[in-house]
């Protein structure tokens, strides 16, 4: 008679499991049990939230996009020959070949073009976009990412059928930062981070593996009851214990697998690239509405120092432009066309908001001396589509070269920062981002949305133009 199977003979292991997908645990954590207060005390600059999406998606552009060559189209002696620029019915000039599926979907987007930021690195830039705040090393340990406070804030709305991941994301270990850990949050309301390429095969049991796994369950279970919470055992263990339960739930359900499924029409409309099936399994992801409610998605790449449109560079801004294109614009045809689960009458794009934007832009005017474009934080494009956005709006501009803010575009005379479009995420999304933590492990108080600027107090409003 053969050895009875294990269930570690018939499922991946822990490590196998974090090369399809994982929590962001590898970065800072608080150590030891901490009582937090999860519903943080009001500020007494108390917000009232929009409240009109279900879904939010944020789609980054990392390593930073040329705004003066793409959305925020500035004519100048390194323009390359062969872009055929015209004005589009939103009234913007744009390069309609390189963007020929990205024209298309203009008049479903709204473009604030007045942003800057406080970072001009790339890696506390990205820090930057996914925590909603500047890099402070000092307190960086305590600071969740913004997917983890909306994973913390909708807890409450989960329903016992809600098995998926709150935050999931798609490619984050592709950036510098990588994707961060909860801070001061328990550690159930991590990041599921995919690599999406790798996560198609990775990612169905056959039936006996499933039998295996609840009876093994069913035993552990029982050894908790004897031994109690595990949350007594320190924060690592407490960790462990929400992945296995989170992968096991997964592992479990009959939608996960069918979410990883991508058919060729879906590969030759999003592109058969990273970027493409990232887009392609979040509008699948959505569509279960299996409890997932926050999807950053990553494309990284776009730092062109050197080379930036030579086309015999592998990794040039023709190439990456080829990928973003068809990925973005079918994400927000395909959100517009599927019926939402939750709202009959809906579609996913009317729940969803979608943002895109990178960490800052690029520098202006010619290319520098290895023909290439440089950081440049001073003034660059975010766009938004979905959850009552008011698409072919064109807010903010630029100088003639894009160098400078020549209007803000709202209610401010200063520009609009990271914060506000965090800001706009949570008010969207039915949470108040006034609020603050004030019982933080170091006596420090957490902001949801902080006010201080690099250079002292900055607004804190949401970005209310883009719904006109």
């Amino acid at each position: 008679m053969s050895d009875p199977k294990r269930v570690s003979d018939l499922i991946p292991t822990r490590r196998e499991l974090l090369k399809y997908g994982g929590f962001g645990l590898a970065g800072a954590s608080l150590e030891g049990v901490w009582p937090m207060k999860l519903r943080a005390a009001d500020s007494g600059r108390g917000k009232t939230p929009r409240g009109n999406a279900r879904n939010v998606v944020f789609f980054e552009i990392s390593g930073a996009i040329s705004h003066l060559d793409t959305f925020d189209f500035k004519d100048n002696v390194a323009t390359p020959k062969d872009f055929q620029v015209r004005k589009i019915s939103t009234g913007i000039h744009f390069p309609v070949n390189m963007f020929p599926r990205m024209e298309k979907v203009m008049d479903r987007i709204a473009i604030q073009r007045s942003l800057v930021s406080h970072e001009e690195v790339h890696l506390r830039g990205q820090y930057y976009v996914q925590a909603g705040r500047q890099l402070n090393v000092a307190f960086a340990r305590e600071i969740p990412s913004v997917g983890s406070v909306v994973a913390a804030e909708l807890e409450k709305f989960r329903r016992d059928a809600d098995t998926f991941p709150t935050y999931v994301s798609f490619n984050l270990e592709t950036n510098q930062v990588g994707a961060l850990s909860t801070g001061f949050l328990p550690p159930r309301y991590s990041v599921f981070d995919l690599n999406a390429q790798s996560a198609l095969s990775g990612m169905s049991l056959d039936q006996k593996a499933v039998e295996l796994i609840e009876e093994r369950w069913r035993v552990l279970s029982k050894l908790r009851e004897i031994r109690g919470s595990m949350s007594s055992y320190g924060r690592d263990v407490e960790a462990y214990e929400d992945f296995s339960g989170t992968a096991k739930r997964l592992l479990t359900d009959s939608r996960w697998p069918t979410t990883f499924k991508v058919t060729g029409e879906d590969t030759k409309r999003y592109g058969n690239t990273g970027v493409g099936i990232a887009s392609a399994l979040t509008r699948n992801v959505l569509a279960q509405d299996a409890g997932t409610r926050y999807v950053h998605i990553c494309h990284h790449g776009w730092d062109h120092h050197k080379n930036i449109w030579d086309k015999s560079n592998s990794d040039n801004h023709y190439k990456l432009i080829s990928d973003f294109d068809p990925a973005a614009a079918s994400l927000i045809e395909d959100l517009a066309a599927t019926p939402s689960k939750a709202t009959p009458g809906k579609t996913l794009l009317d729940e969803t908001l979608v943002v895109l934007m990178s960490e800052f832009g690029r520098t202006p005017g010619p290319l520098n001396h290895l023909a290439g474009r440089d950081h440049h934080k001073h003034v660059f494009p975010a766009m938004f589509a979905g959850a009552g956005v008011k698409g072919g709006l064109v807010l903010g501009a630029s100088d003639s070269e894009g160098r400078t803010c020549a209007e803000t575009g709202w209610k401010h005379k200063a520009q609009p920062r990271i914060e506000n479009v965090v800001a706009t995420i949570y008010s969207a999304l039915g949470i108040d981002w006034s609020k603050e933590v004030h019982n933080l492990p170091s006596g420090r108080t957490y902001a949801y949305v902080d006010q201080l600027g690099a250079n002292g107090i900055i607004p804190t409003d949401e970005l209310s133009n883009i719904y006109g």
